[in-house]
């Protein structure tokens, strides 16, 4: 009997281990290493943007939009890939009446490679009959493309 009893607590604690091994986890975590520098965890990647110009997420843009036309503090974070597949990091936070931006091109293997900062004062809307385009406006220092998404 004790022979038994011993058998089954051994079955069972192997039925527990092995169950425990196949449990599936999931991250929404996302790495991506370069040569020079360990990777910053990105935490939530809000809206993608393919190399085809394809938009992914255009609810959560327009949420953010909303909230700065509201003057209501909002964060978004915007991945745009490069021709070459290569993922630049938009993150623009709305805080007190200004947009603080953070550019990482660090993925970028043909680009800068570095993390630019800068703040802005508002976004603009232009549209006209093919597209309609976001663009940041009063920012300093200046940065060189200021549309954060366009929209055909």
């Amino acid at each position: 009997f004790i022979l038994r009893m011993q058998a089954g607590f051994f079955i069972f604690f192997l039925m527990l281990l092995v169950s425990g091994c196949n449990s599936v986890q999931t991250s929404h975590d996302i790495y991506m290493y370069t040569d020079n520098n360990p990777p910053p965890t990105i935490k939530t990647i809000d809206i993608r943007i393919d190399t085809n110009g394809e938009l992914e997420n255009k609810e959560r843009f327009d949420e953010f939009f909303n909230s700065v036309q509201q003057g209501e503090a909002d964060r978004i974070s915007v991945v745009k890939y490069t021709t070459e597949g290569s993922p630049i990091i938009y993150d623009y936070e709305f805080e007190n009446h200004v947009i603080n931006v953070t550019i990482d091109t660090r993925r970028d293997d043909y680009g800068q490679g570095n993390i630019v900062h800068t703040t802005c004062t508002s976004i603009i809307v232009n549209e006209d009959k093919e597209k309609t385009s976001f663009e940041l406006d009063g920012c300093t220092p200046s940065i060189g493309d200021n549309i954060i998404l366009t929209i055909e």
